[in-house]
């Protein structure tokens, strides 16, 4: 079959979603001289680093079929809040001929367990930009793609990080429950923006620690999206989320930063104490918003989370972490809020 194919390996190509240049591993998405750091107040979260989330490459060719060949550090292709095609998925995406992103296919659930294996056959001919999501949640040691023999193809290299929307939050931004890794909201937010991404979003682990804060400041970014409250109580949102600010200000003076309240649980109409957990939530951190205002923090956005993945409560399959509807409710309620935000900085 290596016959058949040229096979280009993705770091040739260039891995765009990664903030840092040193690594423990290829696709961690935080630094190696962040580990020492990180692993004195949460192990757990190192260990989530090595997702490679929201990293994608993107490259021109007229090649009508695209393959995948990969190496993952554990055989776990899945787990309860990821399915296979999103935990360990490759997801492939096309330019139209009007500039906009299309879907075109990802892991197949019946390669799911080989190494090789098709994202795309028999496509219609064209010479055209594609893009590939790599997986959500394992962690990936190696990939390569592979076309055609005799296909024209051409790397485009990663946007600069001074264009990056870096986003930090819960198992939500992560990406849970998503059928496949490019429909995550921040790549969804990435594409429709023409924004590279920097996908920090960490299940169950964001807590807004004043070192996370020290962390994120080291990137030059275009704007900083904190979605955090999700993994908090209120008591962590009123010793952790000012301080949080105040360092991630102090380290970017001018770069916009927004705030992103929790949406409602969509079954609290029958557990009220789910919905006073999240009223309280959201009342500390308008406090803390409110705080840094009158304190003179510019650049400090807000938005609200009552309605944010609807109010019909057809969204989620536990509750908590929206489906694919949800998701999008999510990326139609942000969209608006990121392009003012950008078109005024």
């Amino acid at each position: 079959m290596d016959n058949e194919y040229q096979w280009f390996n993705i770091e040739q190509i260039g891995v765009e979603g990664r903030g840092w240049s040193d690594r423990e591993s290829l696709y961690d998405r935080l630094p190696l001289h962040a580990k020492e750091k990180i692993c004195s107040f949460n192990e757990s979260l190192w260990g989530l680093s090595h997702s490679s989330t929201g990293m994608c490459i993107t490259f021109w060719t007229d090649s009508t079929e695209i393959r995948i060949r990969r190496d993952f550090a554990y055989p776990q292709l899945n787990e309860y809040n990821f399915n296979s095609c999103a935990f360990s998925g490759f997801d492939l995406y096309g330019e139209t001929s009007a500039g906009t992103w299309r879907w075109i296919g990802t892991t197949p659930h019946k390669f799911s367990e080989a190494s090789e294996y098709p994202l795309a056959v028999n496509m219609m001919p064209g010479y055209r930009k594609y893009r590939i999501y790599l997986p959500l949640r394992n962690q990936l040691l190696k990939a390569e793609i592979g076309l055609l023999k005799g296909s024209r193809f051409k790397a485009e290299q990663p946007r600069p990080l001074k264009e990056s929307i870096v986003f930090y939050g819960t198992s939500i931004v992560h990406g849970a429950y998503v059928t496949h890794a490019g429909l995550s909201h921040p790549s969804r937010l990435g594409r429709a923006l023409n924004r590279p991404v920097i996908n920090l979003g960490f299940s169950g682990m964001a807590k807004m620690e004043t070192a996370m804060a020290e962390i994120l400041g080291e990137l030059d970014c275009s704007l900083y999206v904190i979605d955090a409250l999700p993994n908090m109580n209120p008591e962590l949102v009123r010793k952790n989320a000012k301080l949080f600010l105040q360092t991630l200000r102090e380290a970017r003076p001018e770069t916009p930063i927004l705030l992103v309240e929790e949406p409602n649980r969509t079954n609290d109409w029958v557990y009220p104490e789910l919905r006073k957990h999240t009223q309280k939530n959201r009342t500390e951190l308008r406090k803390v918003y409110r705080q840094l205002q009158a304190e003179g923090m510019k650049n400090l956005f807000y938005l609200r989370g009552v309605g944010l993945t609807g109010t019909d409560g057809e969204n989620s399959i536990d509750g908590t972490h929206p489906c694919d509807g949800g998701v999008e409710r999510i990326y139609r309620k942000q969209l608006p809020v990121l392009r003012q935000i950008l078109n005024k900085n």
